[in-house]
């Protein structure tokens, strides 16, 4: 499994075609406005990320909002972290 992090919008875009099922997105800084589509993977927000652009209770249902403890631990549980930005 893949983490990838996305830190910007115009990032989903160099990534979508190398996500693969069991991957993970994470979303964070201005990357957090993509959660506001549905998406076709897995996909996570940082929290303080969501709450600094008002986007709280916008987010699509799948976009599950976390914090860093948990980004910590989804990047510990992946075989590779991959940054797009």
């Amino acid at each position: 499994m893949i983490v990838h992090t996305i830190n910007k919008v115009s990032a989903l875009g160099l990534c979508d075609n190398l996500v693969a099922e069991d991957d993970k997105i994470i979303l964070l800084e201005d990357g957090v406005y993509l959660g506001l589509q549905s998406l076709p993977f897995s996909v996570f927000a940082i929290r303080c990320d969501v709450d600094a652009r008002g986007l709280r209770g916008l987010l699509a249902a799948q976009t599950e909002v976390i914090d860093y403890d948990d980004f910590v631990h989804l990047c510990t549980e992946a075989d590779k972290v991959c940054s797009w930005f």
